[in-house]
């Protein structure tokens, strides 16, 4: 029971005032399995991400040019993770997702 009051005054209290053992203390708690996630899965599959149009069109089976005119029409708009410039990291699946709903055929 002391263990429960202390995570509760530990949750309450600002991270500045903590000491070194309460914040491990904290966090220990925080990543251990007995802390319920609303259900959730604390796994996630890792994203599959490739940068530039060339590498996203060797993924998808087409051309270079169709990436570009994909990305000009707004299809791969979720598919785009980051783009600094002119280059675009894309995520593979939702690229695949989007150009499906699209009609695109890709193998």
């Amino acid at each position: 029971m002391e263990a429960a009051i202390n995570i509760e005054e530990l949750l309450s209290k600002p991270v500045w005032q903590m000491t070194g053992q309460e914040f491990c203390e904290l966090t220990r708690y925080a990543n251990s399995d007995s802390v319920k996630r609303n259900g959730e899965s604390e796994v996630l599959a890792p994203r599959r991400t490739v940068k530039g149009t060339v590498n996203l069109a060797q993924e998808l089976g087409c051309c270079a040019a169709t990436i570009s005119n994909l990305l000009k029409e707004g299809v791969l708009k979720r598919a785009v993770v980051s783009h600094v410039g002119r280059a675009y990291v894309f995520d593979v699946d939702i690229a695949i997702e989007e150009t499906k709903a699209k009609g695109f055929n890709n193998n």
